[in-house]
């Protein structure tokens, strides 16, 4: 894809979520058909390995998840936090959202001590809060700052210590938000990531800091999202 066409795939989302919030239902059951289309997406070895290079004297270190519509597909556009600062474009992973089975890999995890991981039960929870309460957080949604971007700490892939070859497995949870009070709907979007996902098995932790944007805050102001503001999706 060029650019440009990232640029429109993200107005349409933003489009899309526009026309909900102002009143038109029936935008309801196309967004959620555009949630549900698939179950993940997978990162790379070789792409986690460029995030490390691009964002090694960066602070902070983030992975930005953009959501866009491109060929009436839900599509991911992953860039780190150092290039899209600086409206670099030129290293956008394009990932469209699957049902496909994960590779199955029988890998160890390694873990960095950074942030502490969440287990395996706690990520199956929230994948299947997401599950059952879609359309739940969606109605929310009217009243709150509508998801475009997830930002995903670098460490959340870090920490996974892949191999040039290996891969690992995002996917949708809402995090329990209840303890901050500050929102009818006490859940927000978050992406999940593990490493090892196989029919039988699963990693027994998963990462899970991620936040979605809007809002942006004085600490990560949205002139720290170029591609959002280039593709007019803000305006």
């Amino acid at each position: 894809m060029t650019t440009e066409n990232i640029y429109l795939s993200i107005k349409k989302w933003k489009t899309l979520i526009d026309s909900y919030k102002s009143g038109n239902d029936a935008n309801e059951k196309e967004i959620l058909g555009y949630l549900n289309q698939g179950t993940h997406f997978s990162v790379s070895g070789n792409e986690v390995a460029l995030w490390k290079t691009n964002l090694e004297n960066a602070d902070p270190k983030r992975v930005h998840a953009y959501l866009g519509i491109d060929e009436n597909k839900l599509k991911f556009f992953l860039i780190d936090s150092k290039s899209d600062r600086e409206a670099d474009f030129n290293n956008i992973f394009i990932k469209e959202f699957t049902r496909q089975s994960p590779e199955d890999q029988a890998q160890n995890t390694t873990n960095l001590e950074i942030l502490p991981p969440i287990t395996s039960e706690s990520a199956i929870n929230r994948n299947f809060r997401w599950n059952m309460y879609a359309t739940a957080w969606l109605k929310a949604q009217k009243t709150e700052p509508f998801v475009q971007v997830i930002t995903i700490p670098f460490e959340d892939y870090e920490r996974l210590g892949l191999g040039d070859s290996e891969s690992c497995t995002c996917f949708f949870g809402l995090t329990d938000e209840a303890e901050k009070g500050d929102t009818d709907f006490a859940y927000h979007i978050e992406i999940i990531t593990v490493k090892d996902l196989t029919i039988n098995e699963m990693s027994r932790t998963a990462e899970n800091y991620s936040t979605p944007r809007p809002p942006f805050t004085v600490a990560d102001p949205v002139d720290n999202y170029q591609l959002l503001l280039k593709s007019g999706a803000f305006l």
